[in-house]
């Protein structure tokens, strides 16, 4: 089991993935990582093996935008480029933590997720403009 601190930060770095490809390129069987994990006192077994988002920002794209686009995004959320997360596959859906989810961004729309901000990385003028609003509506509708 790595430290959390390291975990931390190879999330941050989107190594999350990775982490859960690593033993199965090893050779290791899926079931000995869950009998690993139940036989830790004070632990549950996953329902699934898809790593967890962290971060309060989650962006599901290849790579991270222009430096200055994502920090004015940052500054404008109130929170730092170190709290962005790269995701390669679209997180599942919480019902129940849908108040404390983070706010996801996508590159091409989802039906799936309405609520998601929708920009390319690279986006016109227009597509910065609808990107801001959508921004103004989700502080708006998240302010205490």
């Amino acid at each position: 089991m790595q430290d959390p601190v390291r975990q931390s930060m190879l999330a941050r770095m989107g190594i999350q993935s990775w982490q859960l490809r690593r033993p199965a390129l090893l050779g290791a069987e899926p079931a000995s990582l869950l009998e690993q994990s139940a036989t830790l006192p004070g632990r549950t077994v996953p329902t699934s093996n898809a790593p967890q988002p962290t971060g309060k920002l989650l962006l599901l794209a290849a790579r991270l935008p222009a430096t200055t686009l994502l920090a004015d995004i940052c500054l404008l959320l109130g929170i730092t480029p170190d709290e962005v997360s790269l995701l390669s596959e679209l997180p599942p859906t919480d019902p129940q933590a849908a108040d404390a989810s983070p706010l996801l961004w996508l590159t091409h729309a989802n039906p799936a997720r309405p609520d998601a901000l929708v920009c390319p990385l690279t986006p016109s003028a227009a597509q910065k403009r609808a990107l801001w609003q959508q921004l103004r509506q989700h502080l708006a509708a998240n302010a205490p």
